[in-house]
C-alpha cells in the first residue's frame, strides 16, 4: 500500500462489528457523536482525546458552515480482534492497525456541510483500532501513542466520508486534507515523518 503509516482498509457493504454502545452524550445534538465501544482497557486514557479530535475534525471540515448532525462508532480493540476482522472481511491474515466500515456510499468525498445537506442525519459507519498496533507503530515512528491514535482516527474518519488512496490523485487529496487537519490540531504531519524515516533507513 502507498500509505505505510496507517493501513486503513475500506470494506463497503460489509457487516460492521456489533455495536451495543449507547450514545455518549444523549440530549442536544453535538455535531458528530462518536460512540465508543471499548474492548481493551488500555484505551481508556485516550478516550477523551479521541472524542475531542473527532469533534475538531467535524468542525474543521467546513469552518464557514455548521456541519450537520452525524454519528460514527469507534471500536477500541486489540490485535486479536483486528486479526479476526481482517480475516473475516478482507480475507487477509494477521492484524492491522485500523479498519474502516463506511455506512454510506458517497459519489465523491465529503468536502463541506453542503455535501451532507440531503441527509437529515448521517450515520457514517464504524472504525476499529488495535491498541497493540498503535503502541508498536508509535514506538517505531518515534511519536506518542496519543499522536498516533489521533492520526489513525483522522484517517479512518476520512474513509467514512468517502476518501481513499487507491490511486495517486485520490491519495494526494486524502493525505493533503489529513495533514491539514492534523497540523490544525497541533500535531505533526505524519507523511513528512514517514518520508524522513524511509530516507534514514
Amino acid at each position: 500500500m502507498r500509505n505505510q503509516v496507517s493501513q486503513v482498509m475500506t470494506q463497503n457493504n460489509a457487516a460492521p462489528p456489533a455495536d451495543d454502545a449507547e450514545p455518549d452524550s444523549p440530549g442536544q445534538p453535538q455535531g458528530l457523536t462518536l460512540d465508543l465501544d471499548v474492548r481493551d482497557p488500555r484505551w481508556h486514557l485516550l478516550e477523551d482525546d479521541l472524542r475531542q479530535q473527532a469533534n475538531f475534525i467535524w468542525a474543521q471540515l467546513d469552518p464557514k458552515t455548521l456541519m450537520p448532525e452525524a454519528e460514527a462508532c469507534l471500536v477500541l480493540a486489540d490485535d486479536a480482534q483486528l486479526a479476526q476482522m481482517n480475516q473475516s472481511f478482507r480475507n487477509k491474515a494477521g492484524p492491522t492497525n485500523v479498519l474502516s466500515f463506511p455506512a454510506l456510499d458517497f459519489v465523491a468525498p465529503v468536502r463541506c456541510a453542503q455535501d451532507l445537506a440531503a441527509l437529515p442525519f448521517a450515520l457514517l459507519g464504524d472504525i476499529v483500532m488495535s491498541y497493540d498496533r498503535l503502541q508498536a507503530e508509535a514506538q517505531v515512528q518515534g511519536k506518542t501513542e496519543r499522536a498516533h491514535a489521533l492520526h489513525l482516527l483522522t484517517h479512518g474518519l476520512l474513509h467514512l466520508l468517502g476518501y481513499d488512496h487507491e490511486n495517486e490523485p485520490d491519495a494526494n487529496l486524502m493525505e493533503g486534507l489529513e495533514s491539514e487537519l492534523l497540523l490544525a490540531a497541533g500535531l505533526p504531519n505524519p507523511y513528512d515523518e514517514l518520508a524522513q524515516a524511509e530516507t534514514e533507513q
